[in-house]
């Protein structure tokens, strides 16, 4: 059958910031880019293989427009590409990982748990909340107790809260779109991990273009 004739087509492509595929499938098009081209041709636009990894590319992979305007060129000569965006797309290729296993997941689970009371603890130590919480009860109340627990309950209540608040989020449950300190501290490492490793990749690159 034949293709209709792309000479007056153009391609707009905005590619991707970051994907995710499977070690062995075959990158697409459609998968690392949103396209707008003619409706006849965009099923066969979005499945043009533009790199099937191999052992050799690692679990990173930086796919440059140049190499996705020669695969389109390729396929569609007379075709005109418009491009928006970011002129690169890191591809994360994953291998097939086993069920983690519930007791070593337990394990870990408790030592976290253990060792994040400790620390809090230790903390409440070097800043003698022991003798902040008696000095507050004694000047609330007028007198002295070893333990005043009608402070360290509530406190203790409160840290926890406090916690859960700060951190924008219990369990899988979010209580605002507003994003939590921690994750943009996450988000920061990631764009700085990002940007490293597309500086590698392109030094990778440059080396094996001149065979060193």
């Amino acid at each position: 059958m034949s293709e209709r004739p792309t000479a007056g087509s153009v391609l707009y492509i905005r590619l991707r910031r970051r994907i995710v595929v499977r070690r062995g499938a075959p990158i697409l098009l459609g998968n690392i880019a949103q396209l707008l081209v003619d409706p006849e041709l965009e099923p066969q636009v979005r499945q043009l293989t533009v790199h099937t990894p191999v052992e050799a590319d690692g679990s990173v992979l930086l796919i440059d427009m140049l190499r996705v305007v020669k695969v389109v060129r390729d396929r569609y000569p007379g075709m005109q590409i418009e491009h928006f965006g970011e002129p690169h797309v890191l591809v994360e290729i994953l291998t097939p990982s086993r069920k983690p296993n519930p007791v070593l997941f337990t394990l870990v689970w408790l030592l976290l748990f253990v060792g994040s009371g400790l620390a809090i603890m230790n903390f409440h130590v070097d800043v003698s909340m022991m003798e902040v919480h008696q000095k507050l009860f004694k000047m609330v109340s007028g007198r002295e107790v070893e333990h005043p627990y009608w402070l360290q309950i509530p406190y203790s209540f409160g840290l926890g809260a406090g916690m859960v608040i700060f951190f924008n989020q219990l369990f899988k449950k979010r209580f605002s779109e507003e994003p939590s300190p921690l994750e943009v501290e996450m988000f920061m490492y990631q764009e700085s991990l990002n940007r490293y490793v597309i500086m590698e990749e392109y030094r990778k690159m440059h080396d094996r273009e001149n065979g060193s």
